[in-house]
């Protein structure tokens, strides 16, 4: 059986399918300055991996995410854990952020920006972050994949098709899931598009479904993003590119209002 699946699928990301860092260890380092009681609002929120260690620091957290499906898994991963009280969970499409109290922190993990396709829309979310955030000490914080111009450039062209496999994952003891990609890159729009190809196994090598998800990103300089951050009217305050989780090959940023 053959089948499209929405790119947001919280049994998969909570499997951690996939070759990218979870880097929950960056934002719990990076907001340890900032004093409590303190509000964060997490973009992207997913299933709660970095949102759930800075509520047990004792931060309220409201998270932010497109998918309903991933909200509910945070929800439910809350519960079982007693974090519920300390967190508000909102059903939102980026770059539209909520109404809410000011907030201490923003932050904007797993380079969850990339996902808006124009620098318009960036520069509208920051904007959105600077009406949200609170005028005294207010931070945003974000990180963004490194801007491989030589890997792009192999995307890129009527040859630039990329297929990989990233490789099998155990499900249960008689299932396995077996995960390829196949990438291009369109220098004209600066889109990258990652479609991926999902193989459910059975313990004898059978091919049991099969099921695709494609995901559209516009990759970014950190210069662009430094820029769009002062256009909105913040100060940036750092950009760091080494000391970052294990195999996490990006650019960290941090931004104040001024």
């Amino acid at each position: 059986m053959t089948s499209l699946h929405d790119f947001y699928d919280p049994d998969l990301y909570d499997r951690k399918v996939g070759l990218s860092p979870r880097v929950e260890e960056l934002y719990t380092a990076a907001l340890a300055p900032v004093s409590l009681p303190a509000t964060v609002m997490e973009l992207g929120c997913g299933t709660g991996d970095v949102l759930r260690p800075l509520v047990r620091k004792g931060f309220r957290v409201i998270g932010v995410d497109r998918s309903a499906a991933m909200l509910q898994r945070c929800r439910q991963h809350l519960e079982s854990e007693g974090l519920q009280p300390q967190t508000d969970l909102v059903e939102m499409t980026l770059p539209a952020l909520p109404d809410t109290t000011a907030v201490d922190a923003i932050i904007a993990p797993n380079d969850c920006i990339s996902h808006l396709l124009t620098n318009d829309l960036v520069l509208e979310l920051f904007r959105n972050a600077r009406r949200v955030l609170s005028e005294k000490n207010g931070v945003l914080m974000l990180d963004v994949s490194r801007f491989n111009v030589a890997y792009l450039g192999k995307l890129a062209g009527p040859d630039g098709d990329l297929t990989r496999t990233h490789g099998i994952y155990e499900l249960t003891d008689d299932q396995y899931l077996r995960v390829g990609e196949q990438s291009r890159y369109r220098p004209d729009d600066g889109v990258l598009t990652c479609s991926f190809r999902y193989e459910l196994l059975s313990s004898s090598g059978e091919v049991e479904s099969v099921w695709y998800r494609t995901l559209r990103m516009y990759p970014r300089r950190a210069q662009e993003i430094t820029m769009l951050l002062e256009l909105a009217g913040f100060s940036v305050v750092r950009v760091q590119t080494t000391g970052l989780p294990a195999g996490m090959d990006s650019v960290f940023v941090e931004a104040a209002l001024r």
